[in-house]
Formats: C-alpha cells, structure tokens, sequence
C-alpha cells in the first residue's frame, strides 16, 4: 500500500491500536464499578454505546459522572491486573495481519509493512505475559496467506489470566459474573469496531 509518508502511517495506525487497548482496559474498569452499588442506577448499555461509539477516546467514559473510585475499583489495582492493558493491546497486534483483507486504491498492506506496525505497537508496550494469549502474530499471518479462517476475537484469554492471576475477581459472586459476562460481550463488539476503524484510517491515509 502506498502512503505519502510511511513513518506516519505506521505511527498513527500503532497508535490507534494503543489508544484501543487503553479504551477496552478503561471500559471494563467502569464496567465493574457499575457492578458495585450503582448497579440499579446505571444502565450498562450506556457504557458500551460510549466506548463503541469512538474506541480511541481513551476519556469518553468520564462523561457519564462516574468516577473511577479507587477503593470501589480496588481489585482492578493491582500490578497483576494492570498487566491486561499490555496484554489487551497485544491481542490486537496479533491480529494485524488481518489488515492484508483490506483493499483500497493503492492497494493492500505488504508482510512487511504489517511487521513494522505490529513491531512498532510492541515497542509501545504490548505483552504476552506467561503466554496467555494463544493467538500468534505469524500464524495469523499464515492463516491469512492460506485464506483460512481466523477465530473470532473473544474474551477467553482474559477470563484466563483473570483465572490464574486476579483470584479477588475470579471468585464467585454477582459482581465478577457481571463483570465477565459484559466481557464475553464487549471484546466481541469492541473488536469488531477496531477492524472498522483500522479499515478506516487506511483509506484515509493511502488518499481514498
């Protein structure tokens, strides 16, 4: 695909990817806050109109008047959970050699140029922490070559590491199964919003 300046394409379609993985980590975090004592009072859908409706606003959701109250939010503060903000923004990297379907005027991504975006969203922090993710950034890319069936991107891997490493949200009570059931629902959509969006950008950057 031809850009006008490559190192600017690679910058703001890195950077879009982030800034997704920020908005996902921030959703849930509101998510569970209003699985606390606001559970009557907030409708969630409201929180998922406002995340889906811009995925890179990374401070959509402090317009609802919540407030990420840090004793209400307190078992989302651990260095263990903070690791799935790295670990969300990966699972979207890995999946970047889907961008290849895209066609525009100028054509379609090369290998290369999905490595040097996938790479560069590395470099900005992106993990697989204890391997936790199972999807793979060069089998994705194989099963793309080979027109194969890419899995749909669900919340499986954070119901994993949520399992193995955040046991105070593993347990069971109705505030973590609401927690994990908005999930099963939102990695879903919110996926679906980021290949839009990507989609998007890249017609804009290549001038279509």
């Amino acid at each position: 695909m031809e850009f006008i300046s490559e190192r600017t394409a690679y910058t703001l379609i890195s950077d879009t990817i982030v800034k997704a993985g920020v908005s996902l980590f921030n959703a849930v975090k509101y998510i569970y806050l209003v699985g606390d004592k606001d559970f009557y009072n907030i409708n969630v859908r409201d929180i998922f109109k406002i995340t889906l409706k811009n995925i890179t606003d990374t401070t959509a959701l402090s317009n609802t008047g919540l407030k990420l109250d840090r004793d209400r939010c307190r078992e989302m503060n651990s260095p263990e959970y903070e690791r799935v903000l790295s670990l969300m923004v990966y699972s979207f990297a890995v999946r970047l050699p889907l961008l290849k379907e895209v066609k525009t005027p100028s054509g379609s991504l090369s290998d290369k140029q999905i490595k040097t975006i996938y790479d560069m969203v590395i470099s900005k922090g992106a993990g697989n922490f204890e391997n936790i993710i199972t999807d793979d950034f060069e089998e994705t890319r194989r099963m793309v070559k080979l027109g194969r069936a890419v899995p749909a991107y669900d919340a499986e891997w954070y119901k994993s590491y949520i399992y193995g490493f955040v046991p105070e949200l593993a347990s069971v009570n109705n505030r973590n199964m609401f927690l994990l059931g908005c999930c099963d629902i939102l990695f879903t959509l919110f996926y679906g919003a980021l290949e839009e969006e990507l989609e998007a950008l890249l017609n804009k950057l290549s001038g279509t």
